[in-house]
């Protein structure tokens, strides 16, 4: 039998593109094992019993809370008891240095943690623990990567908190495939599964994603999981976005953003903020508007440009911002604007390398566009609505929130669509403007 690494797709021949997910040379292998699967833990052999509903007052469960608010926001208050928790993302971004900070702000009298590593040495993890300024006597280390040596430790070992990294490089003996296949990778999950719920210990296992951007093994894998993390990042900035996908025991539409430094991940203070330069203030081309990245308001600014072409056909480009939206805006602008870009070449980004994918950005990157375009500067405006293809503006989800969120920083006008009613205690101390289509705003910014 052969499958796909990538879909966990079976198939009877060997194929070079897989056909399921059309993932070339991904069809490998793959023969089960005639050995018995044998975990090699007592724990996981424990007779069922069946439970009635506990009272709180029975469980005698000490939720212990980290030290990092951003963390216990994206986990629900608390790393849950006795679950499995997925945290991956692209190699570099700090999953390591994330999961060393947790094992530090868990680590506490008689509450031990153990840090099982397939891919560095006790060396290598210390000096990466004392670079963060870690020295904590309740955290052990374990190098190995067999997975039947892992579990006799676990079995003998007194730790709440099991941190395996990473998945990839574990392996079962039990099985003929390698390490980071699919068969190696849900096999193992399985039985850590297990083991967390027999053993009473919760475990963090640190996996990666392929070069698709997707978690490197079947997306049937995370429904074996309690909580899924993805902590994203680029070399180029120092933020990091935890992201939470999935959890059994929380909200799944929450963010926590973090600094890197020096000394490990650190919480943004003033994440309204932390997205926008405060030194480009009063300069055209610049908009502002409040997001909602799940349900946390974040404000973020993008800058147009705009140029007459030396060409016969103008140039029109974006990052961060898909090609197809600054398309649309731009026919929306010279149709139903007095601001022509029928000769000019348009550039538009968003700043620190973030990508948005809500609509109600739209009136953001016209404002900015028209402001590029005019020399109108829009430093102390908020703009939030989507723009739709008749020029009327559209609601947004959230309004309220949003609104609230940038009367808290030093905006004096917002500007929302005409029909919406705003509380006449949020809309205190601020000038809401409303705005029925594209024609008023350009009136309004010119």
């Amino acid at each position: 039998m052969f499958k796909c690494s990538n879909c966990a797709y079976e198939a009877a021949k060997w194929s070079g593109k897989c056909p399921n997910c059309d993932t070339w040379s991904s069809m490998e292998e793959f023969t089960q094992s005639k050995k018995s699967k044998k975990t090699g833990i007592s724990v996981l052999n424990e007779d069922q019993k069946i439970f009635s509903i506990i009272d709180d007052a029975d469980l005698n469960i000490e939720k212990i809370k980290l030290e990092s608010a951003e963390l216990n926001n994206v986990l629900g208050g608390w790393i849950t008891p006795w679950s499995l928790v997925l945290l991956s993302w692209e190699p570099g971004v700090g999953k390591s240095t994330l999961t060393l900070q947790i094992a530090d702000w868990f680590g506490k009298p008689n509450n031990n943690v153990i840090y099982v590593s397939g891919e560095e040495n006790a060396y290598q993890i210390s000096d990466r623990a004392k670079r963060l300024g870690i020295k904590n006597s309740y955290i052990k280390i374990f190098n190995s990567n067999i997975l039947e040596n892992i579990l006799k430790v676990l079995e003998d070992d007194d730790s709440d908190l099991v941190i395996i990294d990473s998945i990839s490089m574990i392996y079962s003996e039990n099985l003929d495939s390698n390490s980071g296949s699919v068969s190696q990778i849900r096999y193992i999950t399985e039985i850590f599964m297990n083991f967390c719920k027999k053993a009473k210990k919760s475990v963090i296992l640190i996996g990666h994603v392929t070069k698709d951007w997707t978690i490197s093994w079947p997306k049937t894998l995370e429904h074996l999981v309690d909580v899924v993390l993805y902590l994203e990042g680029n070399k180029y900035e120092n933020y990091r976005i935890l992201r939470s996908m999935k959890n059994r025991f929380g909200p799944t539409d929450e963010i926590g953003i973090f600094d890197m430094t020096e000394t490990g991940l650190q919480d943004v203070k003033n994440v309204g903020v932390e997205f926008i330069s405060q030194d480009s203030k009063w300069l055209s081309g610049r908009s502002l508007v409040m997001t909602i990245e799940w349900t946390r308001p974040i404000l973020i600014e993008i800058e147009a440009l705009t140029t007459y072409t030396k060409f016969g056909y103008p140039k029109r480009s974006s990052r961060w911002i898909a090609s197809t939206k600054l398309d649309l805006l731009i026919a929306v602008i010279n149709k139903f604007t007095d601001v022509k870009l029928e000769s000019y070449d348009v550039y538009v980004n968003i700043g620190r390398w973030l990508s948005i994918q809500e609509p109600w950005i739209d009136l953001w990157i016209i404002a900015s566009i028209i402001s590029s375009k005019t020399w109108k500067p829009l430093d102390d405006i908020v703009f939030i609505w989507e723009v739709s293809l008749t020029w009327i503006v559209k609601n947004v989800m959230r309004l309220k929130k949003r609104v609230e969120e940038a009367k808290k920083l030093w905006f004096k006008t917002i500007v929302i669509p005409a029909w919406i009613e705003i509380d006449a205690k949020i809309s205190k101390d601020i000038e809401i403007l409303k705005v029925k289509n594209v024609k008023e705003l350009a009136v309004l910014i010119k």
